[in-house]
């Protein structure tokens, strides 16, 4: 790919990005469970359907722009010293920080309630949950799975760029059976949350392999050959009949359509995206609104807006309050105290849109 395509492409990928963050805000905002059917219909295709692009989408995006430098001498060493650099301190920053809040959270409920109160109090969980320290389980703040996944591939990545190099695509088809079974077979609440939490996420290696074979091969000029309707019309289709199988009782292959419309649904929302820079107080937030989101959700979830309400509102209005809040925070910090927020986004959150 020249310059000028690749310029094109991060463009797009910065908007992709910013509208990743804005869906996660909405996978997250079910969370509390579903007070009205409307509203668990909705979670459902909005949350777990159409949403559903988001992680994935920034594996793919690291494994991407992660590629463009293997051809050079000592790439390993320099991609393992900038992610330390843009993701382990904001991981450690925020993971502590989310622990003592939910800590203080936990402790503002429980005032009247003694023993709820002690047995909440474990510093070996704070430590073990609060960074993620634990394999079998998410950190606390829960959206910084993926940091941790990513960090790991990135550690490992000779080993998986040397079997890219040699095997190609045949990589990620091999790890593909295990991604579906652990998703068919593995999951809590009919979602294959295992895949995706565990410490050495199976979903991780696959969409940053095919990111960095994306990069290696001219991806751009392939998919241009396939028309954003079908892309858009195989997705719906999948998403549709993957909610209809959930609702049939039919959880193994509700599970199994729900992890084959991410790549056509990636795709077509990808096509949709313009080669014109969105404004900054959206792009730049992109990083910084995923950080942020999930003290608010977690916030109104133990406080005055859970979803076990039976109003179908209270879904759409945790949207709007935990986007408002959480651009507004991050645009803040942007514009009165940028070194800041340099430091706490590593690196991201000062960007420059249209």
């Amino acid at each position: 790919m020249d310059e000028d395509a690749y310029t094109r492409f991060s463009v797009k990928a910065r908007n992709m990005s910013a509208l990743a963050a804005l869906a996660v805000v909405v996978i997250h905002a079910g969370n509390g469970g579903m007070g009205s059917f409307a509203a668990k219909m909705a979670h459902q295709f909005l949350g777990w359907g159409l949403c559903t692009f988001a992680v994935p989408w920034f594996f793919f995006a690291s494994g991407y722009f992660f590629a463009r430098h293997l051809d050079e001498k000592g790439w390993w060493g320099r991609a393992v010293r900038t992610r330390l650099r843009s993701l382990l301190l904001s991981y450690v920053f925020w993971c502590g920080v989310f622990a003592v809040f939910s800590f203080l959270l936990d402790v503002l409920i429980n005032l009247s309630n003694d023993k709820a109160l002690l047995s909440g109090i474990s510093i070996r969980k704070l430590l073990l949950c609060g960074f993620g320290l634990d394999a079998s389980e998410h950190p606390l703040l829960v959206p910084f799975w993926y940091i941790r996944a990513l960090l790991i591939i990135v550690l490992l990545s000779p080993v998986l760029v040397g079997a890219l190099r040699r095997l190609r695509w045949l990589v990620p088809a091999l790890m593909v059976p295990v991604y579906v079974y652990c998703c068919a077979f593995h999951n809590r609440y009919a979602m294959p949350w295992f895949i995706f939490f565990s410490l050495l996420s199976a979903a991780g290696w696959i969409y940053f392999s095919v990111g960095v074979l994306a990069r290696l091969e001219k991806w751009e000029a392939r998919t241009c050959r396939i028309p954003t309707w079908v892309c858009w019309a195989v997705a719906l289709s999948i998403i549709i009949g993957g909610r209809l199988a959930l609702y049939g009782g039919f959880t193994i292959l509700a599970n199994c359509l729900w992890i084959a419309a991410i790549p056509p649904l990636m795709l077509g929302v990808w096509r949709l995206m313009p080669s014109r820079l969105w404004p900054t107080g959206l792009v730049a937030a992109a990083f910084p609104l995923y950080a942020l989101h999930y003290f608010f959700e977690h916030f109104l979830e133990a406080t005055f807006l859970p979803l076990g309400a039976p109003a179908f509102s209270a879904y759409l209005l945790r949207i709007a309050i935990v986007l408002s809040l959480s651009l507004a925070v991050a645009n803040f910090m942007r514009i009165f105290s940028p070194r800041i927020a340099q430091i706490l986004w590593g690196g991201r959150g000062v960007g420059k849109g249209c």
